[in-house]
């Protein structure tokens, strides 16, 4: 069973238009249909992804705390065509 929370976002008129355009971009390469919302967490992945591998966190629970919640994510993916 999955469990969902809603969130609402404010959004400028220009990240609203990067969400758009990263949602075509993501439809393009993943040759099937993904919503804003599907980029949205394509984009939250990729940014934890970032801070493991990029990144130095200093701080070790923060550290821990980013590897926990990708890995988490990931093992709970239900948006699979929506990786970057």
């Amino acid at each position: 069973m999955t469990s969902r929370t809603d969130l609402t976002l404010r959004l400028t008129e220009q990240e609203r238009t990067g969400l758009t355009a990263l949602a075509a971009g993501l439809r393009s390469v993943a040759e099937t249909d993904l919503s804003e919302e599907d980029a949205m967490i394509a984009a939250l992945e990729l940014a934890l992804t970032r801070l493991i591998e990029d990144f130095e966190v200093p701080d070790t629970k923060a550290r821990d705390e980013v590897q926990r919640a990708r890995d988490n994510l990931r093992a709970h993916w239900v948006r699979g065509s929506a990786t970057l």
